[in-house]
């Protein structure tokens, strides 16, 4: 068989922590490797083809400048989100200017919801739709546009080509092991509020989320449940640990989905003595666990969960389709505090069939749970998402200005809330911070715990991060 040419490939992270720069906690934006490029780069290694990856959050727009010329790629890789759309296309355009001939191919959540309107709104080529693993070493070894599942190209100025959507990927052990060497990982801060020890890894157990949240974009991974297997998890923790990761962050939207492969995976960190503590970053559900999953994963090196509970009213929970209850939310908590495990919980204002009294009861909820950390957002339409839809089909989508969908900032631009005014929804988000947060119970207990854990200099750096006046 011919060996294929090795081609070379920039894969590039576009600057994201502005978008945190409204959020009232956002000491707690992690600043991390980007797992979806560590696995699209271990893919071309793997097949042969020189990668070099670039993070805007680390390094500016000049040194991105020498990089390209110095490597001078065939091929430039962006992975993004929909408010990054126009940092996506400035990158491109960039590119180009620098080397005509390179190639430039888009990636993430929007790509793959809009794929055609991302090309047509950016200097792309090419976007990949759903996991690009497979699909970005068919693009390098050459293999024709119209061959290749998973993408849309631009076949001349006016002419966009969708191809056929490719089968998501069934056996995830079939993936090589994410290439972090690819990244200087040491140079990542996280605040010690969300982890205990850095540099800080990612990594995914599985993919896909089997359930129906109307606020959430199953674009990339889909709803399907797909594994890795235990075995091939805990030597992800362990490569993790060997190459110098000191703590692991759980990239999983659904970890806990099969609550004995959970507890397997944990049985089998605990025999082979994993040794890195890790966290459930992206939020585990309050219907998947039990007692002794929380006693396992505190012995297999877990000290924090983080739940998505999102409101305190059983009334809106059912209405955003979460599929949990209030008592599945206090059992988890309940729980995770005999296993000695930290407790977070994540809230989300404005949600569809909010009202005062819906909201008042989220802050009241939020309190009655005693949580270790609390962090709320303003709800937000993302693009192809079922609120999205139900929202545009009332005319209250205001704009497809996919910029103005930055995370933490007021949407009043961008939709109008089916019952309350802006004003209002801001009131109870404030509120909601200034009773947990400035509550002499709990800034005693945070002390408290800061002394014992020996981290009350971070405690205190994150208290002065905190957009106090933002809240008032």
């Amino acid at each position: 068989m011919k060996k294929t040419k090795s081609r070379k490939f920039l894969l590039a992270n576009p600057p994201f922590e502005r978008f945190y720069a409204r959020t009232v906690i956002k000491g707690v934006a992690p600043s991390t490797v980007p797992l979806s490029l560590a696995c699209l780069g271990a893919s071309l290694l793997k097949a042969g083809h020189q990668v070099k990856t670039f993070d805007f959050n680390l390094h500016s727009e000049d040194v991105f400048t020498a990089v390209m010329r110095d490597f001078m790629p065939d091929f430039v890789g962006i992975t993004f989100v929909t408010p990054l759309i126009r940092e996506a296309d400035r990158i491109s355009k960039l590119a180009k200017v620098i080397n005509p001939k390179a190639v430039l191919v888009g990636g993430g959540s929007h790509c793959s919801s809009f794929p055609e309107s991302s090309l047509r709104e950016t200097a792309l080529d090419i976007a990949v739709m759903g996991e690009g693993d497979f699909i970005i070493g068919d693009i390098a070894d050459g293999v024709p546009l119209q061959n290749i599942s998973g993408i849309a190209f631009k076949q001349d100025a006016k002419t966009v080509i969708i191809n056929d959507r490719r089968e998501f990927i069934k056996n995830l052990d079939t993936l090589p092991f994410p290439a972090y060497e690819l990244f200087e990982f040491k140079k990542y801060q996280v605040s010690m509020a969300v982890a205990r020890r850095k540099p800080v890894a990612w990594v995914e157990t599985s993919r896909g989320c089997v359930y129906n949240c109307t606020y959430c974009n199953k674009s990339t991974f889909g709803r399907t449940f797909r594994v890795k297997s235990p075995s091939r998890v805990v030597e992800e923790f362990i490569r993790a640990r060997e190459m110098g990761f000191k703590e692991i962050f759980l990239a999983d939207d659904g970890f806990t989905t099969n609550i004995q492969r959970a507890k397997d995976i944990c049985d089998l960190l605990i025999e082979k003595h994993a040794g890195i503590p890790w966290s459930t970053l992206n939020g585990i559900r309050a219907d998947r666990t039990d007692a002794e999953l929380m006693k396992k994963m505190k012995l297999a090196g877990c000290y924090r969960i983080y739940i998505g509970v999102e409101s305190g009213s059983q009334r809106v929970l059912n209405r955003i389709k979460k599929g949990i209850t209030l008592k599945q939310v206090r059992d988890t908590v309940r729980w995770a505090k005999a296993a000695n495990l930290e407790t977070v919980g994540y809230f989300m204002f404005g949600l569809p069939g909010d009202n005062e009294m819906t909201m008042q009861k989220t802050i009241d909820f939020a309190r009655e749970l005693d949580l270790d950390l609390v962090k709320a957002g303003i709800t937000i339409p993302l693009p192809d998402t079922t609120m999205f839809r139900e929202l545009d089909a009332a005319g209250k989508i205001k704009t497809r200005d996919w910029e103005k969908y930055k995370f933490h900032s007021v949407p009043s631009v961008i939709y109008d809330h089916e019952t309350l005014p802006w004003p209002v929804i801001m009131k109870y988000y404030r509120k909601f911070y200034r009773r947990i947060y400035l509550n002499p119970v709990f800034i005693i207990k945070k002390i408290v715990l800061s002394i014992k854990r020996r981290t009350l200099i971070e405690s205190l750096k994150l208290a002065l991060s905190i957009n106090w006046f933002h809240i008032k």
